[in-house]
C-alpha cells in the first residue's frame, strides 16, 4: 500500500475526530502526528484535498493492512486490539471526559451527561456498536413471558470453571489487576488483556467510596454500563450494596442498577472486582406477574411468577429496604432445607464452602425505590457437577455459561457458536440437510430428533427458523428454571413461604396471612 493512502485514512480519521468533537482546537494537529508516528510515517506529503473521504472502519481497516504490509511490530495486533491502538489517540483526556460530564450533569442533569457519555464511549469506538449491530437478536413468547434473546458475535464465551479460577487468584501481581480496575484506563494491553488505549471512566460516590462508571464495550442493551469500585476488591453483597444500589438510583432515577452474586457458578464472569452493571432497559423480569403481595415494616414485599425465586421490595423510605434487604440476605446466607437441596454451606475448617448468596436488581417507581432479591445457591453434587441451581447439562448446548445479572432478567446472552449450529437445525427441519449428515459431535443432536419428530422435516424455511428460535427461547426459559431454588410448583410456592416465615420470625417481622 502506498504511503499516501495511508496517511489519507489518517486524515479521514482525523475528520471523522472532528465531526465526533472528540477533537479540539489544535488537537487535531496533535492527534495526526500521534497516528503518523504509530505508523512510522515522517514525511507525510501534501494530501489535502487528494481522494475522498473514507469513513472510520474503512480507515482503520486501510492503516491495518499499512501496518501488516510495512510489518510495523507495534501494530501487530488482533483486530479489536489494533482498533483501540488506533483511537487512543483521537481519545480526549481523562480528566477532560470527567470535566465534560460534571458540567452537563450541573447544567442539564444526569440524564444528558450519561447520554453524551454513551456517545462518547460509542464516537471513540470503545462500545463497539459495528460488532454489536451484527448481533442476533430476536424475542421468544414463554410460559414466563417474553425472553430477550442475542447470540453475541463480539464477545468469546467463558467456562463456568475458568470464572472460578479467576475468582480464585485474587492475589496474582498483575497491572492492571483485572479487566475492571481503573487502571485500564489508556492501558495498552497485553497477551491475555485487552487493549484500552480509548477507554474513559468518570467518577462516583457511593456510600461515601469512591466508585467510577464506564460503559461496557459489548453493549447487550442501551446504556449498559459497569460500576466499579476503586478499590481492587472481591464481590460482596452486604448491607452496603443496598445502600450503594439506592445511592446510584437518587443519581440517575432513570436507570436500574444491579449486582451480580457473590460465589462461583451463581455469580457473573468477574468475581474478582466488586462491580455492578446498570442501564436504561425494560427486562421480562421487571414486568413478572405478582404471585402474592403483603406490607411488612413499611414496605411491599412481593413475590413474583418468575422462573428464579424473586422477592421483591419496594418502599419511598430507602433505610426502610435498606435494612429489610439485609435482613432478608442475612437470613438466605444461613437457610437450608434439606428436602429441597438447600444447604447453606458444605465441608469444614479451611475447607467449609458458602452456598447461598443473592442476585440484587434495583430500579426507582415513581418516588419508591424497589430492589429483587434472587436467591441463589451454587451447590454441586454428582448428577449435577457444574451446579444443582445452574444451567443443567441436557441444556449446555445452548447456553452452559454462568447466569448472571443479566440472564437472570430474562435476557439470554447466547455464545457465537450458536450461529452456525443452529443454521444446521434450521436445514434439517426445512429438509434441506438430513440428520445423518450433521457432524458426530453435532451439539444439538438429541434436540435436533426432538424438534424433528414435533415438527416435521418439511417446513418452509422461514417458519423453520421461527421455529428454532422460539425453541432457543423455550430452552432458555428452562434454563433459568434450573437456577430456582425454590421451583415454580405448588411444593416450590410452599418452600419460599416456609424461608420468608423463618425470616419474619427471626426479625419479629409480622407477615399478613392471605
Amino acid at each position: 500500500m502506498e504511503t499516501a493512502h495511508a496517511v489519507r485514512a489518517v486524515d479521514s480519521l482525523i475528520e471523522y475526530g472532528r465531526r465526533r468533537r472528540l477533537l479540539g482546537e489544535l488537537d487535531d494537529i496533535v492527534a495526526r502526528n500521534a497516528l503518523l508516528g504509530l505508523l512510522g510515517i515522517e514525511e507525510p506529503g501534501a494530501t489535502e484535498g487528494s481522494g475522498e473521504v473514507m469513513d472510520e472502519m474503512t480507515s482503520i481497516h486501510a492503516l491495518r493492512a499499512y501496518a501488516e504490509e510495512h510489518e510495523i511490530g507495534y501494530l501487530d495486533l488482533p483486530a479489536e486490539k489494533f482498533v483501540s491502538r488506533i483511537m487512543g489517540p483521537l481519545t480526549p483526556r481523562n480528566s477532560e471526559v470527567v470535566r465534560e460530564f460534571r458540567r452537563l450533569v450541573e447544567q442539564d442533569g444526569t440524564a444528558a451527561a450519561v447520554d453524551w457519555f454513551y456517545r462518547f464511549s460509542a464516537d471513540t469506538m470503545y462500545a463497539r456498536m459495528d460488532l454489536v449491530s451484527q448481533d442476533r437478536k430476536w424475542t421468544a413468547k414463554t410460559e414466563f413471558g417474553e425472553m430477550q434473546i442475542t447470540i453475541n458475535r463480539s464477545k468469546p464465551e467463558k467456562d463456568p470453571r475458568d470464572i472460578r479460577a479467576a475468582g480464585e487468584r485474587t492475589n496474582e501481581v498483575r497491572y492492571p489487576k483485572c479487566l475492571l480496575c481503573a487502571e485500564n484506563a489508556g492501558y495498552q494491553g497485553r497477551p491475555g488483556h485487552p487493549e484500552r488505549s480509548n477507554h474513559r471512566i468518570v467518577p462516583l460516590e457511593l456510600s461515601g467510596e469512591r466508585w467510577y462508571m464506564q460503559f461496557s464495550p459489548f453493549v447487550y442493551y442501551h446504556h449498559h454500563c459497569i460500576v466499579f469500585s476503586q478499590e481492587h476488591r472481591p464481590m460482596h453483597v452486604d448491607r452496603t450494596t443496598f445502600a450503594r444500589i439506592c445511592d446510584f438510583l437518587t443519581l440517575f432515577p432513570g436507570m436500574f442498577i444491579g449486582s451480580n452474586a457473590d460465589l462461583p457458578i451463581v455469580g457473573g464472569s468477574i468475581l474478582s472486582h466488586d462491580h455492578f452493571q446498570g442501564g436504561t432497559w425494560t427486562f421480562p423480569m421487571e414486568n413478572a406477574p405478582v404471585l402474592k403481595s403483603r406490607r411488612v415494616a413499611g414496605a411491599t414485599l412481593e413475590r413474583i411468577g418468575w422462573p428464579l425465586t424473586t422477592l421483591r421490595l419496594r418502599s419511598p423510605d430507602r433505610t426502610v429496604l435498606e435494612t429489610l434487604c439485609e435482613q432478608l440476605l442475612r437470613s438466605w446466607r444461613e437457610y437450608e432445607d434439606r428436602e429441597r437441596g438447600i444447604l447453606a454451606r458444605s465441608g469444614s475448617g479451611k475447607g467449609e464452602e458458602q452456598h447461598n448468596t443473592v442476585t440484587v436488581i434495583g430500579r426507582r417507581r415513581g418516588g419508591e425505590y424497589e430492589i429483587d432479591v434472587v436467591l441463589r445457591n451454587n451447590r454441586c453434587d454428582e448428577r449435577h457437577p457444574d451446579g444443582i441451581f445452574h444451567a443443567h447439562g441436557e441444556r449446555h448446548h445452548i447456553k452452559k455459561e454462568n447466569i448472571g445479572l443479566i440472564e437472570v432478567m430474562g435476557l439470554a446472552i447466547l455464545p457465537p457458536r450458536l450461529e452456525s449450529s443452529l443454521e444446521d437445525v434450521i436445514s434439517v427441519l426445512a429438509g434441506r440437510k438430513k440428520p445423518s449428515e450433521l457432524p458426530q459431535d453435532f451439539p444439538h443432536a438429541l434436540w435436533t430428533a426432538e424438534l424433528a419428530s414435533r415438527f416435521g422435516t418439511n417446513l418452509p424455511r422461514d417458519e423453520a427458523e421461527r421455529v428454532v428460535r422460539q425453541q432457543v427461547g423455550a430452552v432458555f426459559s428452562e434454563v433459568l428454571r434450573d437456577c430456582g431454588v425454590f421451583k415454580t410448583s405448588r411444593d416450590g410456592e410452599k418452600g419460599v413461604e416456609q424461608f420468608l416465615s423463618s425470616w419474619a420470625a427471626q426479625w419479629g417481622h409480622t407477615l399478613p396471612s392471605d
